[in-house]
């Protein structure tokens, strides 16, 4: 809007405001005009970090039940079990009778199973990761 005050931009917010001591030396201004230390001052007040590459726990648990799913699925599907495939009503949710049953069962066992298994390969690769880290150098 025109009517909205506009930042004074004065010549003197471009100057670089100079460091107190015996050596007044240009200070660097980042883009908020907050002053930047030098490396000197990071050297002796920062300390280096560890880049280490964790994996996803929750990504690693929900591919591998995933996985036990497909395979518990396709597990039953070769095996064929002696179940009949037509429900005749006993079961005490529809699909849970007869050859359903079956896959339900082996579905969640699969999908226990292959998250178990998936839990277990994300502390291996983060085992892996904790002996890879590297200390970068500044």
């Amino acid at each position: 809007m025109p009517d909205d005050p506009q930042p004074d931009e004065t010549p003197a917010a471009a100057e670089q405001p100079t460091a107190p001591g015996p050596a007044a030396e240009p200070v660097a201004l980042d883009a908020r005009g907050v002053p930047i230390p030098s490396e000197e001052e990071l050297a002796r007040v920062a300390e280096p970090a560890t880049v280490r590459h964790a994996p996803k726990f929750g990504a690693f648990i929900t591919a591998g039940a995933l996985v036990g799913i497909v395979v518990a699925l396709v597990l039953v599907a070769v095996v064929r079990p002696e179940v009949p495939w037509v429900a005749d009503g006993s079961g005490f949710i529809s699909f849970l009778d007869g050859e359903g049953a079956v896959r339900t069962v082996m579905a969640v066992a699969g999908a226990v199973l292959g998250g178990f298994l998936g839990g277990l390969a994300a502390v291996l690769a983060d085992r892996r990761s904790v002996r890879k880290a590297v200390r970068p150098t500044v």
